[in-house]
């Protein structure tokens, strides 16, 4: 009895023993999966999980794990060594053979452990197979090549957890370890779960240092604004395939220009630093031009392979396009083995140069940055062409600035040689008066001086208050003349601009003569009534005289073409006979001081103004005249002065009745 009892506590002993023993294998897996950092760390902690399990006394012939796919048709196989070293992994496919589909089978019903035996032809059969599918059949010939021969006989032993199981193969059963097994597999369920969340997380970082990466693409090409910043393009695409992890030695741009059919080829060497940019002909005796041309167009990847003496001929043909060769170590130290793989974007493509062929994720990522290099490299084009386009706008607008300069000093003379004329006229009048009072006065003295010999002294002074009273007529007109030339001088002058106390009344009368006679002078047959209207009122207001009187002028001169004109088609009424009028008038507005407002009207009894062009004629360069009788500028400047004086330019119109232009300026400003 005592020695029984000795037994169940030995035996109790050696239980806790023994699950001490596979508590600290569980947590051996459990501590390297919390170690995991980096989602391929998943085949060190499955090395680990199958060495803990052969510790627990369990020899493999070999082991691994299955992970399935979503629509079980097939699982990747992770192999495993003798010693638990997870090898390559590879697809298997789970319809195709019964060792295969049983465990498909296994998986769907829930079982946690399933164990069979397999042996005779379906065992053979099994490793036949196995043979035939790539990857798995690499992993068999190691273990041959390692001296092992395949089993005429195994157990397996399959452990399900949520994503797929863990595959323990041996030539004796092991019933004891069953449940072992099961705890394994969820251990294993909880190291998967951490592998996708760490995959997860790796993919976020990589969009991240994706996102970056093009960011970083498109500001720089985007800072570009001349071709010599085009040589920061090959340093630019190797810093970034640096940091997307791309494995490479070589990379650059190709950009083709369809108009000149030539390839610009801008490279790097294998520290990133460029080289001179070449222009090479679509036609050009190389393959990697010609094809890379074809695939371009075509929107495919071209890849293709150089050894050295590949390599060192293609670098002396691309040198024959330079007058020396090109400065670079690029033929002293040639590559063994170069796999170029060319990615098409819209203007060109990304040039990649790697000593293995890139997977499908690394031209993954060189096709995004070549799609982001895309976009950045036309707003880089588009630049190019909106300075060019700035250039010669800016040209234009030179020219256009000095033609309008030209035909504003055109209408300027033109002014004021209407002006000088009706000033030539005017003037002369009291020209007139001096020289006769002039000559009157010289026969009276030479009177005088007979008078004076005869002794009659009362005729003398009679001689002599005519002679006063004719000098007194000449300072008139002398100061008439004067008044006359100053404001000639001021109209052709420009003038300080300083606005100054003007009489408007005055001042639209004067112009009014002076536009009158220049026009007789220029035209005799011309001939006009003038009617004037005047606000005594208005007094003095603010103006720039020089300026307001050219608009006035201006508006006077149009008046005095218009109105002669009659309206299209003729007159209504055969017995009306036209007069040409022109009506000249001011007026004060306003019911208090601070709002007063000076109208200055000058209206025509001409043809009128057509709708159709009523709302050009204050647009530059728009007239009516005939080619060569005006520039099209009168009233724009006369708008544009009028505004400067804080006013506004109307127009009231009615065709076949004619038209009345005001000027609204304040009275006090």
């Amino acid at each position: 009895d005592q020695t029984y009892t000795r037994f169940l506590d030995l035996q109790k002993a050696e239980a806790q023993a023994r699950e001490a023993q596979i508590e600290a294998a569980l947590e051996r897996v459990r501590s390297r999966t919390m170690a995991m950092r980096r989602s391929g760390e998943l085949a060190d902690v499955a090395t680990i999980l199958f060495q803990q399990v052969k510790a627990l006394g369990v020899p493999q012939w070999v082991c691994g794990f299955c992970i399935f796919e979503i629509d079980d048709k097939e699982f990747t196989w992770y192999p495993g060594s003798r010693d638990g070293d997870i090898l390559t992994p590879c697809k298997v496919p789970l319809t195709e053979h019964p060792v295969f589909i049983v465990m498909n089978e296994s998986r769907k019903r829930g079982d946690e452990l399933y164990v069979y035996e397999i042996a005779g032809e379906i065992q053979a059969g099994n490793y036949r197979y196995m043979l035939t599918i790539p990857g798995l059949r690499e992993s068999l010939q190691n273990l041959l090549d390692a001296g092992l021969s395949l089993p005429e006989f195994q157990i397996n032993h399959l452990a399900n957890f949520s994503h797929g199981n863990l595959t323990i193969i041996t030539y004796e059963h092991y019933p004891e370890m069953h449940d072992i097994f099961k705890r394994f597999a969820k251990v294993f369920e909880q190291t998967y779960t951490r592998f996708l969340d760490l995959q997860k997380a790796e993919a976020q970082a990589r969009e991240a240092i994706k996102r970056a990466s093009v960011d970083r693409v498109r500001a720089e090409i985007a800072s570009m604004r001349t071709t010599n910043d085009l040589e920061r393009i090959q340093p630019l695409i190797w810093n970034e395939l640096k940091t997307l992890g791309v494995p490479f030695i070589r990379c650059g741009v190709f950009i083709m220009n369809e108009e000149k059919q030539e390839v610009q080829t801008m490279l790097s060497t294998p520290e990133g630093k460029a080289i001179a940019t070449l222009h090479v002909p679509f036609e050009f005796d190389l393959t990697i031009i010609t094809n890379g041309v074809l695939y371009w167009r075509k929107k495919k990847v071209y890849i293709e392979h150089w050894d050295a003496a590949a390599f060192t001929k293609v670098w002396i043909k691309l040198s024959s396009l330079r007058e020396s060769s090109i400065d670079s170590p690029q033929t002293g130290h040639p590559p063994e083995s170069l796999h170029l793989h060319m990615l098409p974007f819209l203007q060109g493509m990304l040039y990649v140069g790697s000593e293995a062929p890139l997977n499908d994720e690394q031209l993954h990522l060189v096709q995004n940055l070549a799609d982001s290099f895309a976009t950045a490299y036309a707003r880089y084009e588009d630049f190019n062409k909106l300075e060019a386009a700035k250039k010669q706008v800016d040209n234009t607008l030179n020219e256009l600035q000095a033609t309008q300069k030209q035909l504003i000093q055109s209408e300027k003379m033109a002014s004021l040689g209407e002006l000088t004329a009706g000033i030539a006229h005017e003037i002369q009048n009291p020209l007139n008066f001096v020289n006769n009072f002039s000559e009157v006065s010289n026969e009276l003295i030479d009177e005088m001086k007979d008078e004076i010999k005869k002794g009659n002294y009362d005729e003398v002074n009679g001689i002599a208050d005519d002679v006063k009273q004719n000098l007194e007529k000449i300072n008139h007109h002398g100061k008439r003349a004067d008044a006359i030339v100053k404001g000639m001088l001021q109209h052709s002058s420009s003038g300080s601009g300083k606005k100054e106390p003007t009489d408007i009344n005055a001042l639209a009368d004067e112009y009014l003569r002076l536009a009158y006679h220049g026009l007789r002078a220029k035209d005799k047959s011309f001939n006009a009534t003038m009617k004037t209207d005047f606000d005594e009122s208005i007094g003095s207001i603010n103006i720039i005289p020089q300026d307001i009187g050219r608009v006035v002028l201006n508006l006077i001169n149009n008046a005095f073409y218009a109105a002669p004109l009659p309206p299209e088609g003729g007159f209504k009424d055969p017995d009306y006979k036209h007069e040409p009028t022109v009506w000249v008038s001011t007026k004060k507005v306003g019911d208090k001081p601070d709002s007063y407002r000076v109208l200055i009207s000058v209206r025509d009894n001409g043809p009128g103004i057509p709708k159709k062009i009523l709302d050009k004629i204050f647009q530059p360069f728009f007239t009516t005249k005939p080619t060569g009788q005006g520039t099209g500028l009168g009233l724009s400047l006369s708008y544009d002065i009028v505004k400067a004086h804080g006013g506004e330019l109307k127009v009231e119109t009615k065709e076949g009745e004619g038209s009345e232009f005001i000027i609204q300026l304040p009275s006090i400003n």
